[in-house]
């Protein structure tokens, strides 16, 4: 049974929201804990990566770049906050 990649790219923005403001997720740990769990049902490092793609992609994940590369949840800046703020009201 082939393991669905959405699937799999939700499994991972979970994994970043749940520590998001504690922890910051390397790329490579997400795509490794990724292959670790589906690695038995022929789920590869290139499937992870395809995965992590659709995140970005989709901008609901985003690399950082400060003394070396992260995934996160898009920060918002504090004019894009106020505008949103705004617009709720």
């Amino acid at each position: 049974m082939a393991v669905d990649i959405n699937q799999v790219a939700d499994e991972m923005y979970n994994m970043v929201a749940e520590v998001t403001g504690v922890k910051k997720y390397k790329p490579g740990d997400l795509l490794k804990a990724m292959v670790k769990k589906y690695g038995d049902e022929g789920f590869t490092k290139k499937d992870a990566k395809e995965a992590m793609r659709i995140l970005i992609d989709s901008e609901r994940l985003i690399y950082t770049y400060v003394n070396g590369s992260f995934v996160e949840l898009p920060h918002e800046d504090g004019a894009a906050y106020a505008a949103n703020e705004a617009a709720k009201k």
